[in-house]
């Protein structure tokens, strides 16, 4: 015959409290790093005008994906830094955070004989460097904005996966990113812990 108490003992238990619902929370802008590929990739399509051959896009740089027939632009974002501390706007329920950070991202143009990869590397910085950039990526709706470009640089040592060089340029591009952080006005009314009952034995 069985303890039922004693063994009631053993159990954890849990402590519970009600929270507010998720749906309550307004939407907040932010962006993964694929949605910003993603607005890059739509000012590239009209920053490089290409008759006659269609540019290919490749977002990040992935283990064992083999590169494209040229010409093709590959982005890769390698680094994000905060600019400020955070700044506060309110609702009716909430507190919203968001800051300043700037994003890097190197961009590298490979050409073939038809189309140069400088010509396409100083094609995109022209017009990322000009206001019109800025134009273009307003009409996103996103809170994403171009900054400006390092000069271009040519890599004269880039080979493919058949070790012939390749026609390669690469350049630093910046962009300010405002991304929003939620915090309920009054303290989170939710805890769920499980606590282990301490043997008494």
């Amino acid at each position: 015959m069985t303890d039922d108490n004693k063994t009631n003992d053993k159990l954890p238990a849990k402590v519970t409290a009600k929270a507010p619902k998720d749906g309550e929370f307004p939407v907040l802008k932010t962006l993964t790093y694929k949605e910003m590929y993603n607005l890059v990739g739509k000012f590239l399509q009209k920053a490089i005008p290409i008759k006659g051959a269609k540019l290919k896009i490749i977002k990040g740089l992935s283990n064992r994906t083999s590169m494209p027939k040229a010409p093709y632009v590959l982005m890769n974002i390698v680094d994000e830094n905060r600019l400020s501390s955070s700044e506060t706007r309110y609702t009716d329920k909430h507190k919203i955070l968001w800051s300043r950070s700037q994003v890097t991202i190197t961009m590298m143009f490979v050409g073939n004989d038809n189309i140069p990869a400088l010509q396409m590397a100083k094609a995109f910085t022209v017009r990322f460097d000009d206001a019109w950039a800025s134009e273009q990526f307003e009409q996103y709706g996103e809170p994403f904005y171009p900054l400006y470009s390092d000069e271009v640089k040519i890599e004269s040592s880039f080979t493919n996966s058949e070790d012939q060089y390749e026609d390669v340029c690469s350049v630093d591009v910046y962009f300010e990113y405002h991304p929003e952080f939620g915090i309920c006005e009054n303290s989170a009314k939710e805890v769920i812990m499980n606590v282990n009952i301490a043997d008494k034995s």
